[in-house]
């Protein structure tokens, strides 16, 4: 007997891997590090990037469930005090929302406005993905601790 793969499945592969790896940068920080700028006047902070990952993740979710774009809003802005720890409980709930919704939902007929449902999923892989390259900007620019799986994954390193 042959196990099938379905898309969904290979969506949610391909979401926590990447998002494993921003777990592993999020464990590296301390509450401070989310106030760090990079060096130009229009840089937001780390903790915006984070914002904008949560929020953007919890607002495709919202449009998978919804069928249709419900607008953006993160969920940190309910803390008064954001840290490493909050992000990182704020994300593995939306994790366990999308796992639930690859399992239920039908993704060879449902749609995200004119477009498949898949698409959705897909745009929340590429948004993280991008963030990545933000997170990897503040971490030479504070020369903040390079995670394993980021030196394997983007072959990161300091040059002593």
């Amino acid at each position: 007997m042959t196990t099938r793969i379905t898309l969904a499945d290979i969506l949610l592969t391909e979401w926590r891997h990447i998002r494993q790896q921003t777990y592993d940068y999020l464990d590296t920080l301390a509450p401070h590090h989310l106030d760090l700028r990079l060096p130009f006047p229009e840089s937001q902070t780390l903790g915006y990037q984070f914002w904008c990952m949560v929020g953007a993740h919890e607002s495709y979710l919202r449009a998978l469930e919804h069928g249709r774009w419900q607008g953006f809003a993160s969920s940190l802005d309910e803390f008064k005090q954001v840290t490493p720890d909050i992000i990182k409980a704020q994300m593995q709930k939306g994790d366990a929302r999308l796992a639930e919704l690859l399992q239920t939902l039908p993704f060879e007929t449902h749609t995200v406005g004119e477009q498949p449902a898949h698409k959705t999923v897909l745009r929340m892989i590429e948004h993280e993905m991008h963030h990545h390259g933000q997170l990897i900007n503040f971490l030479f620019c504070h020369r903040l601790p390079i995670p394993p799986s980021w030196a394997y994954e983007w072959a990161l390193r300091y040059d002593e």
